[in-house]
């Protein structure tokens, strides 16, 4: 008995993929008309397995990143093609034809071969995790079962767009204030490095009586100028095993996920942005046909803070009890009286996809403005910063030559 692969045509009109163990084509057939399922193409999974593992080795090494615009742009096309009344298979290979060589191409082909080869979408969009993020492969799982590719297609795309455009929005507004920020940083190293040195070796010279400050400065630049490197090396280290105690401690993230909720100024910004993405994925995933539960579970590993996915896996299983979604949500105490208000209006008028998104596009519109408004304000705070440490450096220097000048008219 062998596995094959086939097309098979529905009452309804529409095709279906699969693969299944049968002794010959006749016997398929037999088979597939028991569910009601008309033989349109059969293949050899074997032979087309072998083809497809030489179209993987060509085409794609599964470590592929893709940009939010081209994944944008390639369930548009995909979905525009499907709703055309072109069949997948062909689809895939219609967009591979049309993109340049490269990454994106590669993918697709891989993507054609896979599905030729009768892996189901999302099994081969799995084989993809750096360039589709963990929300694709679940809602083209849903459309897979339900047949409603085209329409999650258009809400893929319509979510991509978004988070492009929410981390262009987040990137625009604190460029500037970094590239301040590390210009001042710049700017102290050269200072306590090697201009304070050189003053430093000419006081020494003229054998001048230093002041408390003058010699605090000329410290904090000798031990800058001797134990640069080994400074360097420790931050480094600090950052490096701070990285790898959150890769690896759950409670950890957890706990340091929870102390940047409760930061002056940064906190609120930082829950509206993780808020943003709950109600967002939320949102594509329900309207997509997704159950809430299972909307739930995916959410809580889409949000980018633990401390919001932990609030998330309680409201799943208040909800998994029977309970209301924004009731379950108020108990965990992280979620504004907006955001229960609106998810309370949403559940109880059936319209809590169109309530999320209203949270999503509000949030939108005042993520930007908040962060502008933060550095906004450390912009001048950074520059009275370097006003002050170069006042001091400057008089640190010149305290010795003045008491210099009172002992000589002395």
């Amino acid at each position: 008995m062998a596995t094959l692969g086939y097309v098979a045509i529905r009452p309804d009109g529409r095709l279906v993929r699969g693969k299944a163990e049968a002794l010959s084509e006749e016997a398929l057939a037999t088979q597939l008309q028991k569910e009601r399922l008309e033989l349109v193409e059969l293949r050899d999974i074997e032979e087309i397995s072998r083809f497809v593992r030489r179209q993987v080795l060509r085409e794609a090494s599964g470590r592929e990143k893709i940009s939010r615009r081209d994944a944008a742009d390639l369930f548009f096309q995909l979905g525009t093609l499907l709703k055309a009344g072109v069949p997948l298979l062909q689809a895939l290979e219609q967009i591979a034809v049309g993109l340049p060589t490269g990454s994106l191409q590669g993918v697709v082909r891989n993507l054609s071969a896979q599905v030729q080869s009768g892996a189901s979408l999302h099994e081969a969009f799995s084989q993809f995790p750096r360039a589709f993020p963990p929300v694709v492969i679940a809602l083209v799982q849903v459309a897979d079962k339900t047949g409603t590719l085209p329409q999650v297609c258009a809400e893929l795309r319509a979510y991509l767009v978004w988070l492009d455009r929410m981390m262009s929005d987040v990137k625009q507004a604190v460029r500037y204030p970094l590239i301040i920020l590390g210009v001042a940083i710049l700017f102290i190293f050269v200072i306590f490095s090697f201009v304070v040195p050189r003053f430093a070796t000419i006081l020494k010279e003229m054998k001048i009586p230093l002041p408390p400050l003058t010699q605090f400065v000329m410290g904090v630049s000798t031990f800058c100028s001797a134990y640069w490197w080994q400074t360097l090396a420790t931050v480094g280290g600090l950052i490096l095993g701070l990285n790898l105690l959150i890769k690896k401690s759950a409670p950890f993230r957890l706990w340091l996920d929870r102390i940047k909720l409760k930061l002056p100024v940064f906190g609120p910004v930082i829950l509206m942005i993780s808020i943003t993405r709950f109600t967002q994925n939320l949102a594509t995933m329900y309207r997509s046909g997704l159950l809430i539960l299972d909307s739930l579970r995916s959410c809580r590993n889409l949000v980018g803070n633990e401390a919001l996915a932990d609030a998330v896996d309680r409201v799943h299983n208040g909800v998994a009890g029977g309970r209301k979604i924004a009731e379950t949500m108020k108990e965990t105490g992280l979620f504004p009286p907006l955001v229960l208000q609106m998810v309370a209006t949403g559940e109880n008028t059936g319209q809590l996809a169109e309530a999320l998104q209203n949270v999503t596009d509000y949030y939108n519109e005042i993520i930007p403005k908040a962060i502008k408004q933060i550095f906004g304000i450390m912009e001048p705070v950074i520059m009275l910063g370097l006003i002050v440490l170069v006042g001091t450096v400057v008089l640190s220097v010149f305290l010795p030559i003045t008491e210099m000048l009172k002992l000589g008219r002395g």
